[in-house]
């Protein structure tokens, strides 16, 4: 085999995601068998990005991220003037994380807090959540995690007990 053109494109996870996809759907429409080797990487790739945490794990019943969604989002990001700012791989660890917080944002981004003031990184959470949806948190969970550690605290003066 023989490569015409290395890494042409950088893919985000959702349009991987969605090849695999249409790829199975194609597949099964024209009564075509996979290598078994295709099929269990196909199989691994989509349960990996349909699984807590990835963003694309409510996917089949939210349709938070779409073909039009992508470009939308980068459309508001120039708009407010952040885009020219921020790298390819930027761009697509936003698509990829969906960070709901501007901590979840600076894994994303290099040297956010010298880059960006605290203003326009909450505007990119905003938007990105406006566009992609809010990613679902288990409140709940956190408090009952909170809770266990208070029980396991041990009594003392700097604890306040």
């Amino acid at each position: 085999m023989k490569i015409l053109e290395s890494q042409n494109a950088l893919l985000s996870n959702y349009e991987v995601y969605q090849h695999i996809i249409d790829q199975r759907k194609r597949h099964k429409t024209q009564n075509r068998r996979v290598p078994s080797n295709a099929h269990l990487v196909m199989t691994e790739v989509v349960t990996y990005l349909s699984e807590k945490p990835s963003p694309l794990e409510k996917q089949e019943e939210s349709q938070s991220y779409s073909p039009t969604a992508i470009p939308r989002l980068l459309e508001k990001l120039r708009e407010a003037n952040l885009s020219g700012e921020l790298t390819k791989g930027e761009l697509l660890s936003i698509l990829n994380l969906r960070p709901s917080s501007s901590a979840l944002l600076s894994t994303a981004i290099e040297d956010m807090e010298d880059r960006f003031s605290e203003e326009e990184q909450n505007k990119m959470v905003d938007m990105v959540a406006e566009v992609l949806g809010r990613a679902d948190t288990d409140e709940g969970a956190e408090g009952a995690e909170g809770d266990e550690m208070d029980a396991d605290a041990v009594p003392s003066v700097e604890n306040g007990y």
